[in-house]
């Protein structure tokens, strides 16, 4: 199966990122592009030159286009092609065939609906032409260092003789690793690339599956029997926004506390002024005394604090920017680790917080 994708830029009404989470659906679901090209709408000649030299080395192209641009992009497609390559068109944008070559018409316009139709037209067209259907073993990990993880899945493929595709897409230090097969490969190649790489990440795997974080968190409460409450400072109610977006976690979370100031980490957790003079708010005992003061309430069982410098000023402490301290609490025990997280304001933020949320699922699958 060979593919190409080419994505149509249209300035004035897309942004270029609107773009990528049509091109992974199809990476998600084992469909890999050997070409991907983005052109402005403008060129229009290139776009058609582009399409008719592709129609020749490919047998499957997909054309992303954002939806203002759909109308002009299927008639400079026509002209190029000819008309009679649109004549089988199925629901939504469009799936053309021209004997064994096949275009794919997608509009960005809404990511969800663009992912949506991957998913329910283009994918299931592409197994019925092919005859075979390829499916996806999925691990979901925090915290593995970038290179370390990229050799680990160099050596699994080299393993299994190069015969798995095997990707990895993340950001905010989580990673999302796919092993892809179909019907002719061999279940034990699968079963030992599965095994190998959940030995070797166990420390940072937290799903053999595709259930997010925040889902596999409140799934784990739920099986416990455990409540939580959530005491955050540079997060800001990250950590907790990330739990109530789960359905049914009205079940299992108390409450959320955005402890930002050291007054409000006195007065609403009991943290001690000593601690704050000494240790400064940005340590372990100040976030092992935030976790603590939530479990002291006696309302939740499991507690998650966060406190940290996320930049880009620092607190005069002398303390690096990306310093965090995070603690969870299960029951009478506190768990408390430190990280030094890079990148800017907003990629620390989000990287504690998801940190946050697999250090309390790891705590429970002990529990």
């Amino acid at each position: 199966m060979k593919n190409a994708c080419l994505v149509i830029i249209n300035e004035n009404a897309c942004g270029n990122g609107e773009y990528l989470p049509i091109v992974q659906a199809f990476e998600r679901s084992g469909v890999f592009f050997s070409e991907l090209r983005a052109l402005p709408i403008q060129r229009q000649e290139a776009v058609a030159s582009a399409v008719i030299d592709w129609k020749n080395a490919y047998e499957n192209i997909a054309i992303v286009a954002c939806g203002v641009s759909i109308g002009s992009v299927r008639s400079l497609l026509s002209n190029a092609l000819g008309k009679d390559f649109f004549g089988d068109t199925l629901s939504g944008v469009g799936v053309c065939m021209d004997g064994e070559k096949s275009l794919f018409l997608l509009s960005c316009e809404s990511a969800q609906t663009g992912e949506e139709y991957v998913q329910r037209v283009c994918v299931p067209y592409l197994h019925k032409k092919y005859g075979s259907r390829t499916d996806s073993i999925v691990l979901r990990t925090v915290g593995a260092d970038s290179g370390w993880l990229n050799g680990l899945l160099d050596q699994t493929r080299q393993m299994c003789g190069n015969r798995l595709t095997i990707t990895k897409e993340g950001n905010y230090g989580e990673d999302i690793i796919r092993i892809f097969y179909d019907d002719t490969t061999p279940r034990m190649l699968t079963d030992d690339a599965l095994r190998f790489l959940a030995d070797k990440l166990s420390e940072n795997l937290y799903a053999l599956d595709d259930t997010p974080l925040e889902v596999q968190l409140v799934r784990l409460l739920k099986l416990r029997g455990k409540t939580i409450g959530v005491a955050e400072s540079f997060t800001g109610g990250g950590v907790g926004r990330k739990i109530v977006s789960v359905s049914g976690a009205s079940d299992v979370y108390f409450e959320g506390l955005n402890t930002y100031s050291e007054l409000s980490k006195m007065r609403r957790l009991g943290v001690t002024e000593y601690t704050l003079r000494t240790q400064g708010a940005v340590s372990e005992q100040t976030a092992y005394e935030m976790a603590a003061g939530l479990l002291a309430s006696g309302n939740a069982s499991v507690a998650i604090a966060t406190t940290g410098l996320a930049g880009p000023n620092g607190d005069g402490s002398g303390l690096p920017i990306g310093s965090c301290c995070i603690a969870v609490g299960v029951d009478d025990k506190v768990y408390v680790y430190s990280y030094r997280l890079s990148g800017t304001r907003e990629e620390i933020t989000e990287t504690a917080i998801r940190y946050a949320l697999f250090l309390a699922c790891k705590q429970l699958k002990n529990v």
